[in-house]
């Protein structure tokens, strides 16, 4: 259908028009608009009994069902689905009570809440599920989890957020948050899959889910994540927990991400949301209570019911959240600063459900929790049960501070409901087990205390899925119990069916029963499907006559070890344990085995070790006197087996009867035997060997099979007896034989065994017989025997070792798998022990001052070259040694300093360094090459104490020493050390101790240590040239194969030298060390097969160590990657390339003494010093000290500098110069040292203080007028050197180099032609204060991550105007249906090239009006002589798209302000715009049409406007086509749509173009007082638009001057005011050559502050000169299409007369007059009076009168221009009817050509080779082009034009145009004419 505007418009109002003449900024239509409206939310559907929501079909809207809310009346509506069959089954009152009190009334209440805060603390799934089974057990209906609390720990599939049309995958950043906030290891987040299956189980168990996600505050993960995402100023201050509920970008950010989580828990069917809303720190005001009814509308319109914290909404009884949204509020804590927040009751009262949160009872997981359960009030230790009692309080009717808070009162009234909070301040804390372990009784007390019964439960019975006593999960199972036949076995496990468990028959080996009791059954349980083979409990019967004290499980392992299982005896004669497989197993009585062991003797204070076969860890007993020894360890150690190759023999003592020799009792044959050669008499015996002992379990003796024919001869009685050496038996049993077959089996109690006897015991007449003896083991019932001969691996034995350490003098005892033994505890003899101590510097051995080599006898010294030792021998004796705690090793010295020797045979001093503790790999020997000082522990303590020696580094913690020894053959010993340094006289301020010690000189070939120092008041550091006599020290290089000394990098070799300290004076501290080489190029040498002269350090100097970070970070300087901080003034180690030199600086601090002077730096205004330095001075001859000059002062002509009389000597003849240039201080912290900053002054306060004064500046605020980016430039903060930047970020925390924010992209731009920079880049209208924060790291803090960088705040603002390009528009394409019925579009389409990508606008301050152009005008715009920024957005309109259905194109753009201007080419071939504004707040519409044509003439006769037709395209460029004013401050979208109509169609060609070039939007940040007194510091408040042409013509057109007010001034003698009605209507005032317009200001009382005039050239060619004033007043040429403003005030401000004169060539366009004033105000254009006028006409004529007539000189040859480059051509093989194109090169001195008289200006520059090979060259040249259609063939004139306007000679362009062949042979000439 047709446009709706043409309907509205058109019926009755473009008549209208065309009678006012079609003038611009018509109101034609004024309506309501709709925007921005939200439709209302659906009525909610009623519920029904089912309540079964209603599924939406494609076609009808989905209506929400409501489940029914519990309330008091209908409690019933609270539905809980049962639950499975947990081990301990829930009561009306929770679980089963263990104890009971009375507590309150009976009372319902609709919530039972357990609040588990998960988002601080990662919880798993199966962790909250169990959580779930407890609170359903202990009586919750509600569990809350908290998952968006500080951090966001449930994560959806899809987190994809949108904002103002941008995309987020906020998933990855949120993860970061989590992290930065939290890092749980692992597994950070719940998935959704895991949320899903906890909600499952909620449904499963019968418990309610309570999402809760925290907003504004306790956001941290939310809010970096947005940082992450490029969102700025998301926080609010400096909290970064805390919303920024201002910037409404992240505002709009949250609540999108919000509304995922809304949708997610509705459509999991949650019937509750919390938003908490608790602890807000950016004030409870509008912007918060507004934000917060947001958010619970948000709750409420998805269907939820929403929830939140108590001190989030009601404050001093005021209510801020309405409930018509929020329903439920957490009464928590009133417990603020002057008791303001509501209480219980006013929330009641006021109509919310009040739910009971007492902070008094939460659970708080915080360092202090250690192994208690932590609540809000305090500790409740388990071992008293304290904690149950407390908790026990809890009533649902009693408030936290329920007699203080505003409106409380003694409220005591029944809550709709109570939770219980488990929060986790700090998540690192503890376990999620720990946890459950904590709050598991208090969650049942409390839950029992809800539920309204008179008791309380602290029943410890297990839940079956909750939590078992020890915080893991009691995981449910289907446990079902099975018996064997006849009730003697029981199993207890997961769908057990069957068990099958008939008592085992065989021998069990090993076992030491009472008597033989013993039960031992096969137990095999079964499910329905399989055997079960996993861990059970078992229960087996134990016997009556039994004593169940001494009762034992046990079990037979695979390998047919047997292993006993402790388990518990119940008072109803069964034994449970659990199995943790099945086999063979049972229980017996275990036997008393209690045996004397041996004695083991141990020195006080050291330790011993008992050794006792087997694994017997748990059978170790108690020491007795636990005051004479304790274990120290008890732990089993597995030994290695053996193989034992072994060939038994048979012998015996009985005789042999024929061939039933004794052999055959070993020949595994059952059917041969053994027969005695006689009766049977005692101690007969027949015997095996083995051939070596081993291990066996099992003994076999058999009769034979078949003793048919000697009945009687058998063996009577014997013992069956096992040795190991043959002499010393074990009976193992008694064998009693019969005539039948028969085995009797014997098991087997000796670890090994050799020798197997079979003795009779009893005499008979007969003789005897057997078959055979065998000897094996079971395995799983079976018996393995084992052959005659073979070998077998023993398994490893295992052993018990228990460690014991001797506490006391004293005799105790031990009890070890009932074996006693003896411990007894002697005394050391002190003077016998003792500790040998080597004394070093490096290799060689130290000579302490006071002693000598036997002097003391335990100091020995060997002074042999090459092996100078000293070795002192510390006695456990020495005063003080043998105590607790000890003393300082260095105590034992008689003086700090001693003497060495060194290998050229002289002597050094040396002093004490340190003690040291060496293990064995890292001792020092006398070894040429070697140093290990810096390998040991230092340490400061030494003792002998409780039996051990021991060091300590400070006092408390003592670390044992073992194996130590000090001689030359100790090396596999470790090493006490006392080490030393030299001391030399390389630096005069501080004493220098070198650990590479020796002679101080050099030599060449050597590398170079050079040593210097720096403090403030010098230039440089002192020396500052090298070597130095007596100061320079030079090092050999190490051999190559040595790794201390020696080494490569990078295939340079370097010496390293060790230990050089810095050992401050009374007079100076060290707070920095730096290391400086002589050059950073390995290969650049100093000293190298030459004699020294003399050098210089260039390389980079880097800081090694310093006192603090602070010292570090103030210096301008690198710092080395290990650089230490802290301790001692000292470097371990360097590095001095070969043939290099390395300088070791000193930054030292002067330290105050009773005659130093002091120069303080102090801020202005206050005596707040940011930096001092004290100069130590020395005594005049007179014993006086010096002062400083009494004319110290600042230096007038350059105050950052030296003080004038401003030198003073100091103590170490250096001459400090006192100068107030903070860039000469040393340790000058970066926020002083890179700032803009001036010097205020300086003061001597008396001889020994002066004070300087200075102001500083870091934040800058910058105007914007126009949209170009802004190049934000460190200089402007007093950062001159970028070399000094190392890195740039937009966010503190970490590196982000781009940022977008809400108004555009901050850029970090590092490496560039203009330097380092931010570029700002706008992308929607400003309207607001923005602020980019800029953190700069200084190149000497680069490489320490550890280190705030430097904030710099750069804030941008826009001016009271703003001019923006087309980029800031949208553009919408239109379409129509063509003839054909196909669909066209309607294209926006760009003409012209924009120059705009490079463009930049002028960097200004606010407030330093000296550095800056007036509001509206920028030098980028300078030469945009047609469009602005070379381009413009342009679209076509036309008759053949006006049909039914037609959308035309639009152009859309928002603003906020008070008006706006639309910026457009306007001509004859341009038409009509429909421009639709809609307010924000009032959704009102007002809508403009406005004509653009520009080709009308003025009819002196009908006083009217008519359109010219005749003449060409005369465009007029960047005109304000429709300028509103005066609209109220507001948000405005602005809609332009370009449609065709006939009636504005003026040259009848049945189409028409417009142009949206740019925009500009007037107060964009309001009018108010604050916003005019920000403007006033740039003297642009208050603005005030007068619009000349106004004051010049009639609303209708028509042309008056009211010569009063505005004169129209001609300057040609015959002034006419027709010449200046041809240029037309529009906003503007046009001025030909020659013509002024003069005016003056009624200034009355107003106090302006500036006079501006707005001012342009419209068309694009030729140059306006705008006048002021005439002759000597101010003058401006002016180029541009571009309207900006120019200042005008001297001449206008006292309200003179002022005449504005065109005297260029080209038109003048004036716009507006702008007028500021320091105050609110405004003037008017007063009346002027003949005698001003009439100046003002001679003013202008006086501009152009003709020069006096001179006699006429020669005449001077005409100038001619030739250019150096001119050629032109046009396209080749023209076709008659299409596009011609001439193309001119030329060169760059040719600023525009003509083309048969018509000028283009418009050229691209280009390069091209000229030349061959080497030779060749580039060469840049300009290119102008010229379009036409070609028609025929013709010449073309082409004339060049230099800047100053000469034209060249022409030069003729030939065009052939080829005509279409109509024939065969007009085709083949055409196409021979193509070669």
């Amino acid at each position: 259908m047709r446009n709706q505007v043409f309907k509205k418009l058109f019926s009755v109002l473009l008549a209208l028009i065309m009678v006012a003449g079609l003038l611009p900024a018509s109101v034609l239509a004024e309506g309501e608009g709709n925007a921005d409206s939200t439709p209302a939310p659906t009525e909610a559907v009623q519920p029904t009994e089912s309540a079964e929501p209603t599924t939406p079909t494609e076609t009808e809207t989905p209506e929400v069902t409501e489940i029914p809310e519990p309330t008091p009346e209908n409690p019933a509506a609270t539905v809980e689905p049962t639950q499975g069959e947990p081990t301990a089954e829930p009561t009306d009152e929770g679980i089963m009570p263990a104890n009971v009190m009375p507590v309150q009334a009976n009372v319902e209440l609709q919530y039972r809440i357990v609040h588990l805060d998960c988002g601080r603390k990662y919880f798993s799934k199966d962790w909250i599920i169990a959580l779930m089974y407890e609170a359903k057990a202990a009586g919750y209906n509600q569990v809350q989890l908290a998952f968006g609390n500080k951090g966001l720990r449930f994560l959806l599939n899809d987190m994809s957020v949108t904002v103002d049309g941008t995309a987020y995958d906020a998933k990855s950043a949120i993860q970061e948050g989590n992290k930065a906030y939290y890092n749980a290891g692992e597994k950070n987040e719940l998935t959704e899959a895991e949320m899903d299956e906890i909600f499952a189980a909620a449904d499963k168990i019968g418990i309610e889910i309570v999402p809760l996600f925290n907003t504004p505050f306790h956001m941290e993960a939310v809010i970096t994540a947005m940082g992450r995402l490029g969102i700025t100023k998301a926080y609010y201050g400096s909290n970064a927990a805390c919303l920024n509920l201002s910037n409404d970008y992240a505002t709009a950010f949250v609540k999108a991400l919000m509304q995922k989580y809304i949708t997610y828990f509705r459509g999991k069917g949650c019937k509750y949301f919390n938003f908490g809303a608790d602890e807000y720190v950016g004030g409870w005001n509008d912007t918060f209570y507004n934000y917060a009814n947001d958010v619970a509308k948000m709750i409420s319109e998805a269907g939820m019911t929403a929830r939140a914290f108590n001190d989030s909404f009601r404050y001093n009884s005021n209510t801020y959240i309405s409930n018509e949204y929020l329903k439920d509020v957490c009464y928590w804590y009133t417990g603020y600063s002057g008791n303001l927040y509501s209480g219980a009751k006013t929330i009641a009262d006021s109509g919310y459900n009040l739910i009971n949160t007492n902070k008094d009872y939460y659970y708080v997981l915080d360092s202090s929790k250690s192994s208690e359960y932590k609540l809000s009030s305090g500790n409740y230790n388990n071992g008293n049960n304290s904690w149950e009692n407390y908790a026990g309080g809890f009533s649902n009717t009693t408030y936290n501070n329920w007699n203080t808070a505003v409106g409380n009162g003694n409220y005591t009234a029944t809550p709709a409901g109570s939770m219980f909070c488990i929060w986790c301040d700090e998540p690192g804390q503890g376990t999620e087990t720990e946890v459950a372990q904590q709050i598991r009784m208090i969650l049942r007390v409390i839950g029992a205390r809800m539920k309204n019964s008179d008791i309380y439960s602290a029943s410890d019975v297990l839940v079956e899925g909750g939590f078992k006593a020890d915080g893991t999960i009691n995981v449910p199972t289907n446990n079902k119990t099975v018996v064997n036949d006849n009730d003697t076995v029981r199993v207890t496990g997961p769908n057990l069916a069957k068990l099958t468990a008939p008592e085992h028959t065989g021998v069990i080996a090993g076992i030491k029963a009472v008597d033989g009791r013993i039960k031992a059954y096969d137990v095999t349980p079964s499910t329905a499907d399989s055997n079960y083979t996993e861990k059970a409990e078992v229960c087996i019967k134990i016997p009556a006559e039994w004593d169940i004290s001494k009762v034992i499980a046990f079990i037979v392992e695979s390998d047919g070890a047997v292993k006993d299982i402790n388990g518990t005896a119940t008072d109803d004669g069964w034994y449970v344990f659990t199995a943790p497989h099945f086999s063979v197993m049972g229980i017996y009585e275990k036997a008393a085995t209690t045996e004397v062991g041996g004695t083991i003797e141990i020195t006080k204070g050291s330790t011993g070790v008992i050794t006792v076969p087997g694994d017997v860890t748990n059978s170790v007993g108690e020491i007795a006197d636990k005051t004479v020894a304790e274990k120290v360890e008890v732990k089993p150690v597995q030994q290695t087996g053996e193989t034992i190759s072994y060939s038994a023999t048979a012998s015996t003592d009985a005789g042999v009867n024929g061939n039933y020799v004794v052999s055959n009792l070993i020949d595994g044959e059952l059917n041969t035997k053994y027969y005695s050669g006689g009766s049977q008499k005692v101690g007969q015996h027949v015997q095996i060997d083995i051939g070596a002992a081993i291990q066996f379990d099992t003994v076999l003796v058999s009769t034979p099979s078949d003793m048919s024919n000697q009945p009687n001869d058998y063996c009577t009685n014997a013992n069956v007896m096992v040795s190991v050496d043959g002499e010393n038996w074990t009976t193992l049993g008694q064998y009693t034989g019969s005539s039948n077959n028969k085995t009797q089996t014997y098991t087997n109690t000796l670890e090994k065994v050799r020798y197997i006897r079979v003795q009779i015991t009893t005499a008979k007449n007969n003789w005897w017989q057997l078959a055979e003896i065998q000897w094996g083991s079971y395995k799983d019932g079976t018996f393995n025997r084992m052959a005659a001969s073979g070998s077998v691996t023993t398994e490893g034995k295992t052993e018990t070792q228990v460690t014991i350490k001797g506490l006391k003098e004293g005799t105790t005892t031990v009890t070890i798998d009932g074996v006693v033994y003896t411990i007894e505890v002697k005394a050391a003899e002190l003077e016998n022990v003792v500790l040998p101590i080597n004394l070093w510097i490096t290799n060689t051995g130290v000579v302490p001052d006071g002693w000598g080599n036997g002097n003391p006898e335990e100091f020995t010294y060997s002074d042999t070259a090459g092996n100078r030792r000293s070795i002192y021998t510390l006695k456990a004796s020495y005063s003080k040694v043998n105590s607790p705690n000890g003393i300082s090793l260095s105590s034992i010295l008689p003086k700090v300093t001693g003497t060495a020797k060194s290998w050229d045979g002289n002597t050094y001093n040396v002093t004490y360094w340190k003690s040291a503790y060496h293990t064995a790999e890292n001792r020092q020997s006398t070894d040429g090459w070697t140093n290990y000082s810096h390998k040991g522990t230092k340490f400061e303590y030494i003792r002998f104490y409780e039996g051990s020696w021991a060091y300590s580094v400070d006092g408390i913690t003592w670390v044992n020493i073992e194996n130590v020894g000090a001689g030359a053959t100790d090396t596999d010993k470790n090493q006490v050390c006392i080490w030393y340094r030299q001391v030399t006289t390389v630096t005069s301020e501080v004493t220098t101790e070198i650990v590479d010690w020796g002679p101080i000189k050099y030599a060449a070939n050597q590398c170079l240590l050079d040593f210097a120092v720096k403090y403030d008041g010098t230039a440089n550091r002192i020396p500052n040239s090298f070597p130095v006599t007596g100061k320079t020290i030079g090092f050999d290089i190490a051999p190559i194969d040595n790794v201390t000394y020696y080494g490569t990098d990078n295939g340079a070799i370097y010496r390293t030298v060790y230990g050089i300290a810095g050992v401050e004076t009374s007079n100076y501290e060290v707070y920095m060390i730096t290391l400086t080489p002589s050059n950073d190029n390995h290969s650049v040498y100093i000293n190298k097969n030459s004699t020294l002269t003399s050098y210089n350090y260039d390389g980079t100097e880097k800081i090694a160590w310093a006192k603090t970070e602070a010292d570090a970070n103030s210096a301008e300087l690198y710092k080395m990657p290990n650089v230490k901080y802290g301790g001692e003034p000292f470097l371990e180690s360097v590095k001095i390339y070969q043939y290099q030199g390395l300088l070791v600086t000193y930054y030292l601090r002067a330290k105050e003494t009773t005659d130093s002077l002091t120069v303080h730096y102090a801020i202005d205004g206050t005596n707040v010093e940011f930096h001092k330095y004290n100069i130590i001075v020395k005594a005049n001859a007179d014993g006086t000290y010096p002062t400083f000059d009494e004319n110290i002062g600042l230096n007038k002509t350059n105050p950052k500098g030296p003080l004038d009389n401003g030198t003073i000597v100091n103590s170490t003849d250096v001459t400090i110069t006192v100068s107030s240039d903070l860039s000469t201080l040393n340790n000058l912290e970066p926020q002083y040292r890179y700032s803009d900053y001036e010097v205020v002054e300086s003061r001597r306060q008396d001889g020994k203080n002066v004070w300087i004064y200075y102001t500083f500046k870091r934040e800058h605020t910058y105007v914007i007028d126009f949209g170009l980016p802004l190049k934000i430039k460190f200089s402007d903060f007093g950062v001159t050197n970028d070399e000094a930047i190392g890195t740039v970020s937009l966010w503190e925390k970490e590196t982000v180099l781009e940022n977008k924010g809400l108004y555009g992209t901050a850029k970090v731009i590092m490496n560039d032609t203009e330097g380092k920079y931010v570029l700002y880049t706008l992308d929607k209208p400003l309207d607001q204060n923005i602020t980019i924060p800029l953190y700069v790291k200084f190149k000497q803090r680069v490489d320490n991550d550890n280190n705030k960088p430097q904030r710099f705040t750069a804030n941008i603002i826009p001016a009271t105007s703003v001019y923006y390009e087309d980029s800031f528009a949208k553009f919408t394409n239109g379409s129509y249906v063509d003839g054909e019925s196909n669909s066209q579009e309607i294209k926006w389409g760009i003409e012209g090239t924009s120059t705009e990508a490079n463009a930049t606008q002028a960097l200004e301050a606010l407030g330093e009006k000296t550095n800056h152009n007036v509001y509206g005008y920028d030098p980028a715009y300078n030469n945009c002589t047609m469009f602005s920024m070379g381009s413009a957005r342009k679209v076509t309109v036309t008759n053949d798209m006006a049909k039914d259905g037609v959308v035309w194109p639009t152009a859309q753009f928002t603003f906020k302000g008070t008006g706006f201007d639309i910026i457009s080419l306007t001509d004859n071939t341009s038409g009509a715009i429909f421009v639709d504004v809609t307010g924000k707040s009032t959704n009102k519409t007002k809508t403009y049409v406005v004509n653009n044509y520009y080709g009308y003439k003025y009819d002196e006769a009908t006083n009217t406007w008519e359109a010219d037709t005749t003449g060409g395209n005369n465009a007029l460029y960047q005109i304000p086509v429709i300028a509103v004013r005066g609209l109220d401050y507001d948000e405005y979208n602005v809609v332009i749509t370009v449609a065709y109509n006939t009636l504005f169609d003026k040259t009848k060609n049945s189409e028409y173009s417009f142009w949206l070039d740019a925009v500009r939007v007037y107060d964009p940040m309001g009018k108010s007082v604050d916003t005019g007194e920000t403007y006033k510091q740039d003297g642009e408040a208050y603005p005030q638009y007068i619009k000349l042409r106004n004051e010049l013509a009639k609303e209708d057109g028509s042309v008056t001057v009211d010569s009063a007010k505005l004169l129209f001034i001609d300057g040609a003698e015959n002034a006419a005011i027709s010449l200046y009605k041809n240029y037309g209507p529009n906003n503007e005032v046009y001025l030909a050559t020659g013509q002024a317009i003069t005016f003056k200001l009624n200034v009355g009382n107003a106090q302006i502050e500036t006079v501006q005039i707005g001012a342009k050239a419209p068309m694009s060619e030729g140059t306006a000169k705008l006048n002021v004033n005439g002759t000597g007043g101010v003058e401006k040429e002016l180029s541009t299409a571009t309207e900006m403003y120019y200042d005008i005030t001297d001449a206008a401000k006292n309200g003179n007369a002022i005449t504005i004169t065109n005297k260029g060539n080209a038109i003048l366009s004036l716009t507006n007059l702008k007028i500021t004033f320091n105050a609110q105000g405004s003037v008017s254009l007063g009346a002027m009076n003949e005698t001003e006028q009439a100046a003002s006409v001679m003013a202008v004529r006086a501009l152009f009168a003709p020069a006096p007539v001179e006699p006429e000189p020669e005449p001077e040859p005409e100038k001619t221009f030739e250019p150096e480059r001119f050629e032109a051509s046009w396209s080749r093989n023209v076709m008659q009817g299409r596009k011609a194109t001439l193309t001119v090169k030329t060169s760059e001195d040719v600023e525009a050509i003509t083309v048969d008289g018509q000028t283009i200006r418009s050229y691209r520059t280009r390069t091209e080779r000229v030349g061959f090979g080497r030779r060749a060259k580039r060469i840049t040249y300009r290119e102008f082009t010229y379009s036409m259609v070609a028609q025929e063939s013709a010449d073309f004139s082409v004339t060049a034009i230099n800047a100053e306007g000469t034209e060249s000679e022409a030069i003729t362009a030939r065009l052939t145009v080829k005509t279409r062949p109509n024939s065969l042979r007009d085709m083949w000439d055409w196409f021979k004419g193509w070669f």
